[in-house]
């Protein structure tokens, strides 16, 4: 039986290539307007040089996926066959408005991927370090078309700078003028959260009765599925959160990110809970990871994340063992590759 259109599921993709000489040229020139180093460290541009065995990993485990779009500056890695059928090539001058571009900020690639041409009513966003690792329906990023979430509500630690973006995101969320959100969504308190996730979130409850107010949701750091009229219906009660995120062109951590839409979707019970934990892992690159290893777990999807440049001095050596092990998992070349 045909799928109508709004049953249909896309995957968003973000390709960077950081040694294309015209890309690295226009970066320059704009470099004096970012003073985030944190934010826009060597790390978030650097090649992984592993964005095929994405791909081998998506036919073997998702084939059931409608599109992939793959947003680019308009660079490409040679391998890939843009003749697939599934695939779009979007460049950001195909979706972003002129007076935002060049962007070198994937908050704000992210924050308008809802205007892709042709995107399907739900969608996937991944960045190119997430990989998945088991077998995946539609189920798992949709039910009762509402995208599938974790909700545990939990403090924002002063833990790494990073977090201000956490604190930034629930500030614009208490600000919203919505009724729709509530303190208290019975979903919070579903066991399919998973049992430590309920236990956590009625600790919290004396505290939502003090203080009234959101105070944090623990993010995900896995593919995010959203649908167009979510992030549609966030844009038009926080317009200005989304024009000061599109306009910066490098990333900012004194603004909100695509989670912010995530953080909207739990305090508006517009999810259906599942357990994260069990589904999918942030994992660190480190001289201590197994990769093999955990290739060859039960979790459905991995982020495989570098770091920065100073918690990953060898980061050459470290990329050279992560994809000797994707490599072993996906030997085959998928139809996405020339």
């Amino acid at each position: 039986m045909k799928k109508n259109k709004d049953e249909k599921i896309d995957f968003v993709v973000t390709y960077l290539d950081g040694t294309d000489p015209d890309w690295l040229k226009e970066k320059a020139k704009y470099s004096h307007e970012s003073d985030d180093l944190l934010g826009n460290d060597e790390a978030r541009f650097r090649n992984m040089d592993n964005f095929e065995y994405w791909f081998r990993a998506v036919e073997r485990y998702a084939p059931w996926v409608n599109k992939i779009h793959v947003v680019t500056y308009g660079h490409l890695p040679s391998w890939l066959n843009t003749a697939h059928p599934k695939l779009q090539i979007v460049k950001h001058t195909d979706y972003m408005a002129q007076n935002y571009l060049p962007t070198f900020n994937s908050n704000a690639l992210e924050i308008n991927m809802d205007k892709i041409p042709d995107l399907s009513e739900r969608f996937v966003n991944f960045n190119d370090d997430l990989f998945l690792n088991a077998p995946v329906s539609p189920d798992d990023f949709f039910k009762q078309d509402l995208p599938v979430l974790q909700s545990m509500a939990t403090p924002i630690l002063p833990s790494e700078a990073f977090n201000v973006i956490l604190f930034n995101n629930i500030l614009a969320l208490n600000e919203l003028p919505t009724d729709k959100k509530k303190l208290f969504q019975l979903k919070n308190y579903s066991l399919r959260n998973g049992l430590f996730v309920v236990a956590a979130n009625l600790l919290m409850v004396p505290i939502f009765l003090y203080m009234k107010k959101f105070l944090g949701y623990r993010p995900d750091h896995l593919a995010q599925p959203f649908t167009k009229k979510i992030v549609r219906e966030l844009r038009e009660l926080a317009p200005q959160y989304f024009e000061a995120i599109s306009e910066s062109r490098f990333r900012d951590l004194d603004l909100p990110n695509i989670w912010f839409v995530l953080d909207y979707m739990r305090a508006t019970g517009q999810f259906v809970p599942h357990n994260s934990f069990k589904f999918g892992q942030l994992i660190q690159m480190a001289p201590k990871t197994n990769y093999t290893k955990l290739f060859a777990s039960r979790l459905k999807i991995l982020c495989i994340n570098d770091g920065s440049s100073q918690t990953l001095p060898d980061f050459k050596g470290e990329k050279e063992r992560l994809n000797h092990a994707l490599q072993e998992k996906f030997p085959q070349k998928s139809e996405f590759e020339k």
